[in-house]
């Protein structure tokens, strides 16, 4: 077999060699053209594609725009105005850096660059098809720049027969914009799909932007993350472990606002959530890594989602422990905090003395008299309030209800006697976070804790007694059915909520504090459907509710305490126990 010589290939193949490592697919070039929007100061970016971009991919921006000596520049390879030399790869600021995405779009597409900047009156459009111009005229329009590719990929039948589908090349197109968005929250950014609005994202902050992009229901699963070293500063949102899924589809990383891809800051988060979601779960989260340009490199490839770090090993252990300290702070997983000394934030002189026991005695108690209420004080003696000495009357099972009360949900396993409940002095140790072992006089209550929440929280609801409301920064416009503020009224307010008239109708300024208010209304317009007197419908209403926002007690021995004052305090809304009674006889048995 002879040798083959080593030729130099001609511009045109090399160009489509070169095009194929940054033009994949069609959400290869929806991702460099909006970055360049970005790096141009644009405040506003619109992309629009026709047949998942197979067809047609407009980007059109209102930035800085190119000048017209500069465009025919920009189809040309390695032309860039973001790099000077060699040591400005070490400083990146900028998310295109290559010079390599126009003129690969330019190879494998056929493209026109639109763009005008302040200093002109009118701007200037070039064509460019399979890598050669075709011409370029003056184009009146907006100072900013607008460039369309069409017919990717038409010079490279091969290339084009291995595009997936529309449905799956329009949902990678999708993450890319979304992806985007969500690095730039201040930038207004509308996606278009075969001539309809997809997405319009309205400037914001990070939490306005994540909830846009991520679903309004997500609004009250966002746990932030903000922690700040020498190294690396982190920030963002993770989301309450009930939003972890089977399939990764909403991990956003970004690396100095760039968007990266990396197995080993996912493994990082995978280890925070450690204990609180199951091995087969990925959690959702939006974190961003600010850290100086010089220890991370970018220019690892050429799609540019791809980078390393310096101090890899650091990277990863802050992420951890900033993931993981933001669960804790938010009571979602167990968390000690060094930074308090001891003794801080605790008034000692508020504390209530309690007062000497006293024991009271009726003077006038005789056993042998069969009326005792009959009896009189004696002459020169005041009157005695035998009222004091008389059984309680009976009271409505709620929050307020004394804990001696005898209760309707004693299993054949436990007594009937009221003195048998744990009592509030009684000590409780919290096990994992999971459950509280309650010791008794002969008897082991063990309590599982977000049971016995359910049953308190469900409770508190139906009685009305909730009382945590608060004030919403944008108040939602809402009109109910007739009838429905009638029957709901009283409850309403009990739960938090707040309303008022507006020009349309009501307008509702606040409601429970542990959920959004977008969640909130959507739960009241379920509610509609519910009769107000049907008691098991309100109850299997207000489950699936607080099922949505569970909540975790900080206090274990005042959640027992609680727990044990509920009208039935061994089962949840869902019927299954809060809490199991074990005698002497059953803990030998373990034995």
């Amino acid at each position: 077999m002879s040798r083959a010589p080593i030729r130099s290939l001609p511009d045109s193949v090399a160009n489509l060699v070169a095009a194929g490592e940054v033009v994949q697919r069609p959400s290869s070039v929806v991702k460099e053209l909006m970055e360049n929007s970005i790096d141009a100061g644009a405040s506003e970016v619109e992309v629009t594609l026709t047949h998942s971009g197979r067809s047609r991919i407009q980007v059109r921006d209102n930035g800085q725009g190119i000048d017209p000596e500069d465009l025919p520049l920009a189809l040309v390879r390695h032309a860039t105005s973001k790099l000077r030399d060699a040591d400005d790869l070490f400083a990146l600021t900028t998310m295109g850096f290559r010079g390599e995405a126009l003129a690969s779009m330019a190879a494998v597409g056929q493209v026109t660059l639109r763009s005008r900047t302040a200093d002109h009156e009118v701007g200037i459009e070039l064509r460019c098809s399979g890598g050669k111009q075709e011409g370029s005229s003056p184009s009146p329009g907006p100072v900013g720049t607008t460039v369309a590719v069409d017919h990717l990929f038409f010079n490279v039948p091969a290339r084009r027969q291995f595009l997936k589908s529309d449905a799956i090349e329009f949902k990678h197109a999708l993450e890319v914009f979304d992806s985007l968005a969500l690095a730039h929250p201040n930038v207004r950014m509308i996606l278009k799909h075969n001539g309809s609005d997809e997405r319009v994202l309205e400037p914001g902050n990070l939490r306005q932007r994540t909830t846009a992009v991520l679903g309004r229901r997500s609004s009250d699963k966002l746990v932030p993350v903000d922690e700040a070293t020498d190294l690396v500063h982190v920030h963002g949102f993770v989301l309450r472990p009930e939003a972890a899924r089977k399939t990764r589809g909403d991990q956003y990383l970004f690396v100095n606002r760039r968007t990266v891809r990396s197995a080993y800051i996912h493994r990082a988060v995978l280890e925070a959530f450690e204990g609180l979601i199951p091995g087969d779960l990925h959690p959702a989260y939006v974190l961003f890594l600010e850290l100086n340009p010089e220890r991370i490199d970018v220019n690892v490839h050429p799609a540019k989602t791809e980078v390393k770090f310096d101090d890899e090993r650091g990277v990863y252990a802050m992420v951890r422990s900033a993931v993981r300290r933001a669960l804790g702070i938010h009571q979602i997983a167990p968390t000690l905090d060094f930074d308090v000394p001891v003794g801080e934030h605790i008034d000692w002189s508020s504390r209530i003395k309690p007062d000497a026991p006293g024991v009271l005695v009726n003077p006038h108690f005789n056993p042998f008299l069969a009326d005792f209420s009959r009896t009189r004080p004696r002459e020169g003696e005041a009157a005695l309030n035998l009222d004091f000495f008389a059984p309680p009357a009976s009271t409505d099972l709620g929050l307020q209800q004394d804990l001696e009360l005898p209760s309707q949900g004693w299993n054949d396993e436990a007594s009937d006697s009221a003195a048998e409940r744990p009592r509030a002095s009684a000590k409780a140790l919290s096990v994992s976070g999971r459950f509280a072992l309650v010791p008794m006089a002969d008897k082991l209550v063990i309590v599982h804790l977000d049971r016995a929440q359910r049953r308190i929280d469900l409770e508190r609801w139906i009685a009305g007694s909730t009382r945590h409301s608060q004030n919403w920064l944008f108040p939602l416009e809402w009109n109910p059915k007739p009838g429905f503020m009638e029957a709901w009224e009283s409850k309403l307010l009990s739960w938090g909520f707040a309303w008022e008239p507006g020009e349309a109708g009501l307008t509702w300024t606040a409601g429970p504090g542990f959920c959004s208010p977008e969640s909130a209304m959507d739960w009241l317009e379920g509610l509609t459907a519910v009769e107000a007197e049907d008691e098991r419908e309100l109850r299997s209403a207000i489950s699936h509710w607080l099922n949505a926002h569970p909540a975790r007690a900080t206090d274990v021995p005042d959640l027992v305490d609680r727990l044990f004052a509920c009208s039935d305090p061994w089962t949840d809304d869902l019927g299954r126990p809060t809490a199991r009674l074990l005698n002497a006889d059953e803990l030998a048995r373990l034995f």
